[in-house]
């Protein structure tokens, strides 16, 4: 088994970077130091690490479900004791910068399913905790096959204060069933959810991109952004939806299953700080995608939950 007396992690702040550090943490056999971090803020946190010394403290730093390829910082991320797991797309594009980190970077369903499979031979984990990995599998891949996977990622969006340590603590033996209180968040949540839909402002645009043309459906929203950016594609029958959220100015990109455009790279263009997945992507808001946005028309006719 791997030394874990003197790790630490980094690893993204969503529902799948906290999958992939609670699978570390039970294959490797013990609960290490983290910090949970967005890709854009990766590089000041990251310096902050290095300036204070904390990289000659630890044996291994893993970094988890993030994309730090584009980091000013990459000469000191790719160092030998540094171990990068990700499943980004425009990672994967530019996994060759590396040279000296140990990285496994390849276009899989999550980041916490190749946790799982990168460690499994370390220890057993028992059916509950191999439930929940795939159930985060399940809603970042966003096949949705079960509903309890759509119900945790809602239930962890609603979480006050440090997310992951308050979803290590209600999932440390991992998932049998939702207790009474959170099934009362959930539904909370879910009723949330439904009046943010019937007061969306929805825009749309049919863009060609190469020798395709592809509906497009924007709106805004600072909450739900995923189940927003579901309800509108399948609704409201778009290729790709965007939701656009003015309190953080970022956007974010979702497309229907069988859309063949590639939102990783098209939000690198459209974007400032943008890439991510084939199927979900965002960046920054920025004056080039304020002219892309300039090409959507108001829609009269809305649909609600």
């Amino acid at each position: 088994m791997t030394d874990i007396k003197n790790c630490f992690v980094f690893t993204d702040c969503d529902l799948d970077g906290a999958g992939s550090y609670i699978a570390l943490s039970w294959l490797l056999g013990k609960q290490m130091k983290y910090t949970s971090v967005r890709v854009n803020d990766f590089d000041s946190i990251f310096k902050g690490f290095i300036d204070s010394g904390k990289l000659d403290k630890y044996d291994e730093v893993y970094i988890l479900d993030l994309d730090v390829s584009q980091s000013e910082y990459l000469n000191l991320v790719d160092n030998k004791k540094i171990t990068i797991i990700d499943h980004h797309q425009t990672h994967v594009e530019n996994a060759d910068k590396y040279n000296h980190a140990t990285t496994h970077i390849s276009r899989e369903s999550s980041t916490a399913r190749m946790v799982y499979n990168i460690f499994k031979n370390n220890n057993k984990l028992t059916l509950p905790q191999k439930t929940l990995i795939a159930m985060v599998d399940d809603y970042d891949s966003y096949k949705l096959q079960v509903p309890e996977s759509y119900h945790l990622n809602l239930l962890y969006w609603n979480y006050q204060g440090n997310r992951i340590d308050k979803f290590v603590t209600e999932f440390n033996s991992g998932y049998t069933e939702f207790t009474s209180d959170q099934k009362n968040i959930i539904e909370f949540y879910i009723r949330k959810l439904n009046n943010i839909k019937k007061d969306l402002d929805v825009h749309y645009a049919t863009i060609p991109i190469g020798d395709v043309s592809y509906k497009f459906i924007s709106v805004f929203a600072s909450e739900c952004i995923n189940e927003v950016a579901d309800h509108i594609i399948k609704n409201y029958k778009s290729d790709v939806g965007l939701v656009i959220n003015t309190n953080s100015n970022k956007v974010s990109l979702r497309k229907r299953k069988g859309c063949e455009l590639p939102l990783g790279k098209l939000a690198s263009k459209l974007f400032d700080q943008g890439g991510g997945h084939d199927d979900a992507a965002g960046g920054v808001l920025c004056d080039n995608f304020l002219k892309f946005s300039s090409l959507f028309k108001p829609m009269t006719i809305k649909i609600g939950a």
